[in-house]
């Protein structure tokens, strides 16, 4: 039976989890009232999403790297949209991690969890479904070898995480730290660290405007590319910005799409009515940061950034596009939407 491995997020990309997200079938499921203007542009952005799916696939394969799917099958088959959940199998990193050789499930309990489980199967010996772990947020938790940074931000990974963390893997020889890998102030709960904060190779962060919370503690030498462009192109764009208020439970809630046959005051108000679930708060996510790392030569980004690529080729690393279109609507990058299985090299010590 096959063994994960992943000690860092920058060495050797071997294999890797992509998400997948619904299918036209899947609209036909749904007891939705489409007009044929909505329906019309809801098959384009599924349509344009699986497209860049598989650009980023073939990008992948071009490396060498092992991918793995879920299933169309695995989708619920729900009456309406707005009782699903977010964007259901497309972000496997939300809730999953490699650690060590063990993969920590943050939703092993529901059907999102199960769909990825079935869809990695070759490794089930490796699952670490504890219970403990429920909601563990795997994409606010930064591996660098031996350290293993646990993001303490509002909306993370809690106390009760981060214990449990540390009866696994530090009888293995890990340090667990628990800090803010950001000064960010989230609105919006489902918000993550990897939105703001990004590890490309041994001393090279990147990150969003505001300096690193514990940068100065942690990384004493390293360097530091902020990123600030994709603030052009989001007032670049029309933004629709709305809130979700249920019993205990509100949701701020924007998307913005940068093709103009989607920018229709109905089709807005159709997606705030039925589709609002899948809908995070995009202006919080700087999409740059949120990069997929094949290998410290070579890393993966949904758009291209001029002041970014220049700086990262300074540091010989060659920028690699493979555009995430709807990325504002999904509020998910190219981290999100994979989940590195296995990496090639020995767990080492960086800071």
């Amino acid at each position: 039976m096959k063994k994960p491995q992943a000690y860092t997020e920058f060495q050797p990309l071997e294999e890797v989890l992509v998400g997948r997200c619904y299918d036209n079938n899947f609209l036909d499921t749904l007891d939705v009232p489409f007009t044929k203007q909505t329906k019309r542009l809801m098959t384009h952005l599924l349509d344009e999403t699986e497209e860049d799916y598989q650009k980023l696939i073939d990008t992948l394969k071009n490396f060498d790297v092992k991918v793995y799917r879920p299933s169309t099958n695995e989708y619920n088959k729900s009456k309406h949209m707005y009782q699903l959940t977010g964007a259901y199998l497309m972000n496997p990193r939300d809730d999953q991690i490699v650690i060590d050789n063990k993969i920590i499930f943050g939703q092993m309990h529901s059907n999102i969890g199960k769909g990825f489980a079935k869809a990695i199967s070759p490794y089930k010996n490796s699952f670490l479904p504890d219970p403990a772990l429920k909601y563990f947020v795997g994409a606010s938790i930064v591996r660098l070898g031996e350290d293993i940074i646990v993001d303490s931000s509002d909306y993370s990974n809690t106390q009760v995480h981060v214990d449990r963390l540390r009866k696994y893997f530090e009888p293995l020889g890990y340090n667990i730290i628990y800090t803010k890998t950001h000064d960010f102030k989230f609105k919006n709960k489902i918000s993550h660290g990897d939105s703001v904060f990004a590890v490309l190779k041994p001393g090279l962060i990147l990150h969003a405007r505001e300096d690193s919370h514990y940068s100065e503690n942690l990384f004493k030498g390293w360097d530091f590319i902020k990123v600030e462009a994709e603030d052009s192109l989001k007032q670049a764009l029309r933004f629709n910005t709305f809130t979700i208020e249920k019993k205990n439970y509100i949701k701020e809630c924007s998307y913005a799409f940068e093709d103009d046959k989607y920018n229709d005051e109905r089709w807005f108000a159709f997606l705030n009515k039925w589709f609002s679930s899948l809908v995070g708060y995009s202006q919080e996510t700087h999409f740059d940061v949120n990069c997929l790392v094949v290998n410290e030569e070579n890393v993966i980004f949904s758009s291209y950034n001029k002041e970014i690529f220049k700086k990262l080729e300074k540091h010989k690393i060659n920028p690699i596009v493979c555009p995430f279109r709807h990325r504002l609507f999904w509020d998910g990058g190219l981290h999100c939407i994979t989940l590195d299985l296995k990496r090639r090299g020995s767990r080492e010590k960086y800071i």
